[in-house]
């Protein structure tokens, strides 16, 4: 049987700060506890920590709602015209889209800022046409975006 502790850090294995948590009994003693990672829990901290679970819980489902809601608007927009210098032939590019022109032109256009790092383009886009990336917006939460490419000009 294990000792029922509480976080007071993040500790990557076991949780976030205020989880309560059962881990083996030298485990506690031995480290969490004296490096001030974990105190024993108590009747009045394990009350405590289900109070914040239910309160993080309670903020991230509004922060889910909110990211449907943002995904809902960026995918009712339809194609996110992105326009790009191009070779003679009219359709081979000069360089690539690349995840940041692609965060700029939804911000333009829908007016909502999406974090370059969370644009996922499959396979690079080198060519004018129509091409689909998607955006996560929260955890789970994936917007599929479709893109035109133009010669710019």
């Amino acid at each position: 049987m294990g000792t029922k502790i509480v976080l007071k850090k993040d500790v990557d294995t076991l949780g976030k700060a205020g989880t309560l948590v059962e881990v083996a009994p030298g485990y506690a003693r031995n480290y969490l506890i004296p490096q001030g990672l974990a105190v024993k829990a108590t009747p009045g901290l394990v009350k405590e920590a289900e109070f914040r679970q239910a309160k993080r819980r309670e903020i991230e489902a509004k922060h889910r709602a909110d990211a449907l809601e943002t995904k809902k608007t960026l995918e009712a927009l339809g194609f996110y015209e992105v326009f790009a210098p191009v070779g003679e032939d009219g359709n081979q590019l000069f360089g690539t889209v690349t995840n940041q022109d692609v965060a700029e032109v939804v911000a333009s256009k829908a007016g909502i800022t999406i974090d370059r790092r969370e644009i996922t383009i499959e396979e690079p886009i080198k060519r004018t046409g129509v091409y689909t990336v998607k955006a996560r917006i929260f955890q789970d939460v994936v917007a599929t975006l479709r893109l035109q490419v133009n010669a710019a000009g």
